[in-house]
């Protein structure tokens, strides 16, 4: 990148923004296996980043991200994946106890059913393709803080 690399620079302890580093290691092995058999990698790691705090921006966020490789993939298989996704996260707190809901130890927080309304819209990233955003919503939790609960 053109730049003057430093090691007292490189070993400061820095917030993290990006968790592309676990993409990039899963492309790096697949691009090394000696047969091509399908994968599946996927990475969940707490990111930072200094922007201006409004509805929808934090400075710390969940960042979810993944690389799956097979042959005759579809934006479909995506979406499909995505979906499985958010119906196993499971939100802490007190919609785990209804009815019909496993019942948990009193000391320890169930967990309600995952996430299943979902919202598909296309967006533009200039290092994804095809790239789309997703909207989730949980009765309890609004159309935010999934991961922050």
């Amino acid at each position: 990148y053109k730049y003057d690399w430093r090691l007292e620079e490189a070993r400061k302890n820095l917030l993290r923004t990006h968790t592309t580093s676990a993409s990039a290691r899963a492309l790096y092995r697949l691009a090394h296996q000696e047969k091509f058999s399908p994968v599946k990698y996927f990475s969940i790691d707490r990111v930072f980043r200094n922007e201006s705090l409004d509805a929808t921006h934090l400075a710390e966020f969940h960042q979810v991200e993944g690389v799956v490789a097979d042959r005759g993939l579809t934006l479909g298989h995506l979406m499909g994946t995505l979906r499985q996704f958010f119906s196993k996260l499971g939100m802490g707190g007190p919609l785990g106890r209804g009815q019909g809901a496993p019942q948990g130890p009193p000391s320890l927080p169930s967990l309600s059913p995952g996430i299943t309304q979902l919202r598909f819209k296309p967006a533009y990233n200039p290092y994804t393709e095809p790239s789309m955003e997703v909207f989730s919503y949980h009765d309890g939790k609004g159309r935010s803080g999934h991961l922050r609960s």
